[in-house]
C-alpha cells in the first residue's frame, strides 16, 4: 500500500499579528516566508493594513 502525503493548500501568513491564509503560489514572498499581501510582505512600511476590512491588526 502507498500513501501520500498532501501539502496542504495554504497556510498562514508569516506577518506578526496577521490572521490571513496565503495560497501556496503567492506572489507576496520575503525569502523563504509566503505573505498575504505586498503590505505584510514588505513590514507595513506605512502602516497600511494588509486588506481592506480583513479584520488583521498587523499594519504597525
Amino acid at each position: 500500500m502507498t500513501t501520500t502525503l498532501e501539502k496542504p493548500a495554504t497556510r498562514q501568513c508569516a506577518c506578526p499579528d496577521c490572521h490571513c491564509t496565503v495560497q501556496l503560489d503567492t506572489p507576496f514572498r520575503n525569502g523563504a516566508l509566503l505573505f498575504c499581501s505586498e503590505a505584510c510582505a514588505k513590514g507595513h512600511p506605512n502602516q497600511e493594513p494588509c486588506h481592506a476590512g480583513c479584520g488583521c491588526e498587523c499594519h504597525g
